[in-house]
């Protein structure tokens, strides 16, 4: 039997139905803008959209897993005015109150586990966390008179930060020894895209970024991203080398499954 699992798609009573059977809700979110010259304005947001039905898709039914709509609002760091790139822009309070309200929205729907799954950077790693926290303390901001219920629990993940932490070994084999040096648009995004989207990506206008700056103390792949955060404010500008040349559909179809298993595994221990 069928089921289904991206809930925009799905009838109120459908709905209605997987929350009272203790359905997870997988949130993508990611942002809309410029990837480097031969990428989408979308990928960041349909790399992980695509990632998540792929989990619920394999999951289905035990646990039975659902994915919410994309939030795409981003409060990305660049200036267009500085780099000539289109993006989508939203002021950081924005961002924040706005994915809490869609948060709460799942939950004050009767659904009691809810996992975000980032794909984009620019500061989200602080936000999100932050927006997490408030939702776990079971205080409401849209309705004062409820409290989200004690039993409801809302986590979150960078899903290639989660990915470079549980299955780091095998992302290098599947890189061939290379260790994961994609910050924006380099090998692991466009294998991705190339796997998902081919006809969208452009490789004859992919270059590879020069030789990472020695910084020390800085992160080195979009995989420690999250790790800028632990000297506050500190990010040198170049340390990141990436690569979208290296770039193939196979192996963007070997990430897509490894992130799918890993994440399926993680998703059975959260609803245990």
């Amino acid at each position: 039997m069928a089921y289904k699992f991206y809930l925009p798609e799905m009838l109120r009573g459908e709905v209605k139905e997987a929350a009272e059977a203790g359905a997870v809700v997988l949130v993508p979110v990611a942002t809309i803008e410029q990837h480097r010259e031969h990428l989408p304005l979308h990928t960041d947001i349909d790399n992980v959209t695509s990632i998540c039905k792929g989990v619920a898709e394999r999951l289905n039914p035990n646990p039975r897993v659902l994915v919410g709509a994309p939030f795409w609002l981003s409060p990305s760091p660049w200036d267009p005015e500085t780099i000539p790139y289109f993006m989508v822009k939203v002021r950081k309070e924005v961002y924040m109150e706005a994915l809490n309200d869609v948060l709460e929205s799942y939950l004050r729907a009767g659904f009691k586990r809810i996992v975000v799954v980032n794909g984009h950077g620019g500061g989200t790693e602080k936000w999100i966390p932050q927006v997490i926290e408030k939702l776990n303390s079971k205080m409401s901001s849209i309705w004062p008179d409820w409290r989200i219920p004690q039993d409801a629990r809302v986590v979150g993940f960078c899903w290639i930060s989660f990915l470079g932490e549980f299955a780091g070994d095998e992302l290098r084999k599947i890189l061939g020894g290379r260790e994961d040096r994609d910050w924006h648009g380099g090998e692991i995004e466009t294998s991705l895209q190339l796997y998902l989207r081919p006809e969208l990506v452009d490789m004859s206008r992919a270059e590879a970024d020069p030789p990472p700056k020695e910084a020390r103390f800085a992160p080195f792949s979009l995989s420690t991203w999250h790790r800028q955060f632990i000297i506050e404010g500190y990010y040198k500008p170049g340390t990141i080398c990436n690569d979208p040349t290296l770039a193939t559909a196979e192996t963007g179809r070997k990430v897509f499954e490894l992130v799918v298993g890993k994440i399926g595994e993680f998703i059975k221990e959260f609803v245990r």
